[in-house]
């Protein structure tokens, strides 16, 4: 289309004038150019959604050929692993990353990384010791000594060094993390920069995520679904928002929901900068700009990008200047933001008996036969589904040490709930802040399955933007 008008341009260059037939022809010969354009586009989607659905119905059968050849997927699969990364199993995902990594450092030798470290400080120890190194520096088979200490590292202190600065790196000293409304997942402080190596600290801890990744050690580290999308370049979403200030999420969607010119909002918002009040524009002029019935889905849009991520841009970058050091872009984007917080922090047990008997009901009782159904499908689910249900509701995999009577919400302590919806079409929901399971009375087991299913893996990804 872009030749068709460079020639057309030009033409126009040489001929001065134009009769009106002449006219007549070229805008003629323009529209029939559109149409053979837009049937192509069209055409085009009907593939794509053909692709989609074929993908869909061969998900066991392909996932089959995986698992027996994971170079299907960089070679004849490719396109389903760039295109459909969703319909393939975590753990053939998660192998079929081992394998790419391996092949990045080929044959290579690369220097034994030695650090030496207090207990006490090891995150600024460790941090002047790795923050200087080379991507290829990085490679290198830690070997960790922590100082006053006797033992030799056989891969046992540097799990445990792993374990300790992932939790260091969320210390309120540094002002680098703040953490969701659940106190349990974390994301970066647009009021980091009190602390004055801050963009060094976070390029720093993308480096030890990146890191841990490359050799397959696991961190007490979990962040807000947005972050795991900016590590993954994926779209962001409205929903994300509920991670990080499930009120202000609350307000959003009414806005959504309803016509919001009454309230004279405008294309801005109020920052707390340390006690300082400060009016950010969303677009140019826009405290100038009302919120209306037209123009706010927009509004939304853009409040949601300025929260999860232009406020904290400068930290992102810097994050992932260190993270992609180690772990490239195109290799780590096959997985879901719920994948890869699996990746980094690793499956949890879960015991589904001990979250049985920690469990509140509205509307329902233990002994209604669509919570019998609901336990014994979780029973049966194997341990990457399980930790992709408990994501769901509680918005992250991690189970709390003294079990799932000490699970927290927005208000503290906050028991596992489920409640009864009553819209018998629609699919279960999730309040992550409550940890609240949302469930219509299905008829039958098997719908709850297939809704509940749909919910877990697809339920709230709507209304993206990037």
């Amino acid at each position: 289309k872009r030749q068709f008008l460079r020639e057309k341009e030009a033409q126009q260059k040489k001929q001065p004038a134009i009769s009106t037939l002449q006219q007549t022809e070229e805008i003629q010969e323009e529209v029939q150019y559109e149409k053979s354009f837009s049937a192509i586009r069209e055409q085009q989607m009907n593939i794509n959604e053909m692709f989609r659905v074929m993908c869909n119905e061969n998900k066991k059968v392909i996932n089959m050929m995986v698992k027996q050849n994971l170079n299907l997927l960089s070679d004849s699969l490719s396109v389903v692993a760039k295109k459909m990364p969703k319909i393939l199993d975590f753990e053939n995902k998660r192998s079929f990353f081992k394998q790419e990594l391996k092949k990045l450092r080929g044959d290579r030798h690369f220097h034994q990384l030695r650090v030496r470290v207090k207990r006490s400080d090891v995150f600024l120890g460790s941090f002047y010791q790795l923050a200087n190194r080379s991507a290829s520096e990085m490679k290198g088979k830690l070997h960790i000594e922590f100082v006053g200490e006797e033992g030799t590292d056989a891969g046992g202190l540097t799990r445990e060094w792993f374990i300790l600065l992932s939790r260091e790196i969320f210390n309120p000293n540094y002002a680098l993390f703040m953490p969701s409304a659940n106190g349990v997942t974390f994301q970066p402080s647009p009021q980091s920069y009190v602390n004055p190596e801050h963009l060094r600290y976070f390029q720093f801890v993308g480096k030890i995520i990146g890191k841990a990744l490359h050799d397959g050690y696991m961190l007490d580290a979990f962040f807000t679904r947005a972050m795991y999308k900016h590590m993954l370049g994926q779209q962001l979403s409205i929903h994300d928002m509920e991670d990080i200030d499930p009120e202000y999420y609350k307000n959003l969607k009414w806005i959504l929901e309803n016509d919001p010119t009454p309230l004279d909002l405008t294309f801005s918002y109020e920052t707390d900068d340390f006690g300082q009040l400060k009016n950010v524009d969303l677009i140019p002029d826009g405290h100038k700009i009302l919120v209306t019935n037209e123009n706010k889905h927009e509004y939304v849009r853009s409040m949601c990008y300025a929260k999860m991520a232009l406020d904290i841009k400068q930290q992102i970058e810097a994050f992932l200047t260190g993270f992609h050091e180690l772990i490239p872009q195109n290799l780590i984007s096959i997985f879901d933001s719920r994948e890869l917080e699996l990746l980094i922090s690793g499956l949890p047990d879960i015991d589904i008996q001990d979250l049985k008997e920690n469990t509140e009901y509205h509307n329902y009782t233990r002994d209604t036969i669509q919570i019998k159904w609901l336990w014994e499908i979780l029973e049966n689910f194997d341990q990457s589904m399980k930790a992709a249900f408990l994501q769901f509701v509680t918005g992250t995999s991690k189970v709390p040490l003294d079990g799932f009577r000490s699970l927290r919400g927005i208000n503290g302590i906050q028991k596992f709930q489920i409640h009864k919806a009553f819209n018998k079409e629609s699919l279960p929901t999730s309040h992550t802040c409550f940890n609240q399971l949302d469930l219509p009375e299905y008829q039958s087991k098997e719908i709850l399955y297939e809704k509940l299913m749909i919910a877990i893996t697809e339920g709230k990804e709507g209304f993206g933007f990037v």
